[in-house]
């Protein structure tokens, strides 16, 4: 019986990698679907231009980073996509921003780009099952 548990427990933890691979999937696809009416329209922004209230920063932001899924995004990145979106940011607040969401453990940061936590290891596999011998 402990065989059977232990082969369930990897297929599990198989399919979950699958989860998180697949919603960062659809993440990308609306990310590159947003990009596509973007340019595909007159070139006018999708949204009026200004500058974003405290409030709206911080739910535009995670928006941005939850549509990056497993690429993540930089803060200039962030702040030059809501740029396209004719929403403006300053590169001072993301920065904060994205600072305090990795304090707070929404986000971590890979050296390079901060990703949400449920996107951080989605592009990591699985490692197979280690076995003993026995004798």
């Amino acid at each position: 019986m402990a065989g059977k548990a232990g082969k369930m427990k990897i297929l599990e933890e198989q399919r979950d990698a699958l989860l998180q691979e697949m919603e960062a999937l659809r993440n990308k696809i609306a990310g590159l679907e947003m990009a596509m009416s973007l340019i595909s329209s007159d070139g006018a922004p999708a949204t009026q231009g200004g500058r974003a209230s405290r409030g709206s920063v911080k739910g535009a932001v995670l928006d941005l980073l939850r549509q990056s899924g497993t690429t993540g995004l930089t803060a200039q990145g962030t702040v030059d996509i809501a740029q396209a979106r004719g929403i403006k940011l300053d590169l001072g607040s993301v920065r904060s921003l994205l600072s305090r969401f990795k304090r707070e453990e929404l986000a971590v940061f890979d050296g390079e780009r901060y990703k949400l936590k449920q996107f951080a290891h989605a592009t990591e596999r699985p490692q197979p099952p280690q076995f003993v011998a026995v004798k």
